[in-house]
C-alpha cells in the first residue's frame, strides 16, 4: 500500500530526477551485457521494506528578522553585547546615564506621557505594560492617563531608582513585541549621539528558515511534520509553521524576496551553541510500505524500452527477468511487476 502526498509531487520530480536519470534513463547495464558466466556475480537480496523518497530543502538557523531599535536624544552611556537577552522591564541600553527600558507593545511611543496628555493608544500600551510589570494596582487599562496611572508610573520609577515625577518621557521606554529579545548587533559606541539606531534585535527562539521554489510555496502546507538535519548529522523533529510566498521588494532594484518556510524545532536546545549554521529540512515526500526493493544498479535496459533484472537462481544460473519499476529513492528501486520475489539474489553492476 502506498501513501502519496499531493503537495510534494512536483518537488519530488525534481528531487528524484538525478536518481531517475542514472537508474532509469541511463541504466547501469543494457540488455546486450550479460554477467560473466566464468565469474561469480556480485548480488544483492531483494527485500520487502518501507521505501521513502524525501524532499530536502536548504535552510539556515535563525532568530528571525532583525529589527532596528529607534534612536533618541542624548548620548549613549552604556551598551549591551551582541547575543544578550533582554526582557521586558529591563534596560536595553543607557542614555545620559539613564536606562532605556523595554516594555511589551506593538507600536512605537511618540510623545511624553503624563497628566494632561490627550487620550491615545500609547497610553493604553503604557498602562498594560505597567500592569504586566506588577504596577497595576487599581489601574484601569484604557486610553486615559489618570492619577492612578501617574501613581503606577511613580512606583515603577522608584523601583528603577529614577526620579519619581510620574512622567514617561519619549525615549525612556521602547516597545518590543515579545516578552524578551536578543541583541543581534550593536551599532553605536559609547559616547555616540543616541539619535541613530544604537542596536538591532531579534526574537529569542531559534528557528529554521528554509528556501522554497514558487511551486513548493504553493504546495507545502503549514503544520507539515519535518526533520531538521544539523551539520553534525543530528536529526531534530520539527514542524513547518508558516509559508512566506515572497515577492516583496528588496533594497536592490527589480529584486524581490524569495519564498521561504518557517520551521519550528521540537527541541530548540538541540541546536543551541552551534551558531546560525546551514541545515537541511527533510520532508517525507512519497512512501510505499512493504515494497519489494532492489538496488538501482540491478536494473537492466531492455531492447523494447523496458527494464529487467538478472536473478542468480539456486542452481547457479543467471536468469534475466523482465520487471516494472515503481518508486525510486536512496539508490533503491521498487519492483512492482515481474517474476521476482523477496529473498531473490539480483546481480548488481560492479
Amino acid at each position: 500500500m502506498s501513501r502519496r502526498v499531493a503537495w510534494v509531487l512536483t518537488p519530488l520530480a525534481l528531487v528524484a530526477a538525478a536518481g531517475v536519470a542514472l537508474a532509469v534513463l541511463q541504466p547501469w547495464r543494457s540488455a546486450a551485457e550479460r554477467p560473466d558466466e566464468g565469474k561469480k556475480p556480485v548480488t544483492a537480496i531483494a527485500e520487502l521494506t518501507t521505501l521513502t523518497s524525501d524532499l530536502r530543502l536548504n535552510g539556515s538557523l535563525s532568530y528571525g528578522a532583525s529589527i532596528d531599535l529607534p534612536g533618541r536624544g542624548g548620548t549613549v552611556t552604556r551598551l549591551p553585547k551582541a547575543g544578550d537577552v533582554v526582557g521586558v522591564g529591563q534596560a536595553l541600553y543607557e542614555v545620559d546615564g539613564k536606562p532605556v527600558i523595554a516594555v511589551r507593545g506593538d507600536r512605537p511611543f511618540w510623545r511624553d506621557l503624563g497628566m494632561g496628555v490627550e487620550k491615545g493608544p500609547d497610553v493604553r500600551q503604557l498602562e498594560q505594560a505597567l500592569a504586566d510589570l506588577g504596577f497595576g494596582k487599581n489601574l484601569t487599562v484604557d486610553d486615559e492617563f489618570t492619577q492612578v496611572t501617574e501613581a503606577a508610573v511613580k512606583a515603577w520609577q522608584k523601583s528603577l531608582g529614577m526620579a519619581k515625577d510620574g512622567v514617561v518621557k519619549l525615549g525612556d521606554v521602547v516597545a518590543i513585541a515579545d516578552a524578551s529579545v536578543r541583541v543581534d548587533a550593536v551599532k553605536a559606541h559609547l559616547g555616540d549621539p543616541a539619535g541613530s539606531s544604537p542596536l538591532s534585535y531579534t526574537g529569542t527562539t531559534l528557528r529554521v528558515v528554509a528556501k522554497l521554489t514558487d511551486a513548493q510555496a504553493r504546495e507545502i502546507l503549514p503544520g507539515t511534520a519535518v526533520k531538521v538535519v544539523l551539520p553534525d548529522g543530528t536529526e531534530v523533529p520539527a514542524t513547518i509553521t508558516s509559508i512566506d510566498p515572497g515577492g516583496q521588494p528588496t533594497e536592490k532594484e527589480g529584486e524581490t524576496t524569495p519564498p521561504t518556510a518557517l520551521v519550528d524545532l521540537a527541541d530548540p536546545a538541540a541546536a543551541q551553541g552551534i551558531g546560525l549554521r546551514a541545515v537541511k529540512v527533510v520532508l517525507a515526500a512519497d512512501e510505499v510500505k512493504d515494497a519489494l526493493v532492489v538496488p538501482v544498479t540491478a536494473l537492466v535496459a531492455t531492447a523494447d524500452g523496458g527494464y529487467a533484472v538478472d536473478v542468480l537462481r539456486k542452481n547457479g544460473k543467471v536468469e534475466r527477468v523482465a520487471v516494472e519499476v515503481g518508486l525510486i529513492a536512496d539508490a533503491r528501486v521498487q519492483i512492482v511487476g515481474g517474476d521476482l520475489a523477496e529473498g531473490d539474489a539480483v546481480v548488481v553492476a560492479q
